[in-house]
């Protein structure tokens, strides 16, 4: 990952691996800098799932998932046996500043003015 010149700059740039076994949960959560954050289960277990915003979603073994990180999301594993293992990498928003040169043709609109 660390060779990925869109990483490289982003400093919410970051990987975890995130073990759910039967029975856990995961508190509610949200990053507060504009950032995406894909889902990678190694091992989708059937019990296991995700709220992201008020959308409830579930992993599937091999098939990515990518969430805006700024929405509250939480997980939880009602399964009654087998682990849920999910490879999770944040990385920066398309249209922040400074990433917009490594996404060219992306389309991003301007912030609104606070008035």
């Amino acid at each position: 990952l660390s060779t990925r010149p869109e990483l490289q700059d982003c400093p919410q740039a970051g990987a975890a691996l995130v073990r759910l076994r039967p029975g856990a949960r995961l508190k509610p959560q949200f990053g507060a800098a504009p950032s995406l954050q894909c889902h990678l289960p190694l091992r989708a277990d059937p019990g296991a799932r995700m709220s992201v915003g008020n959308q409830t979603l579930s992993w599937h073994t091999g098939q990515a998932l990518v969430v805006d990180h700024t929405f509250i999301r939480q997980e939880w594993h009602n399964g009654v046996r087998g682990e849920n293992q999910v490879l999770q990498v944040s990385f920066c928003h398309p249209c922040e500043r400074g990433q917009q040169h490594h996404y060219p043709g992306i389309a991003c609109s301007e912030p609104r003015s606070k008035i």
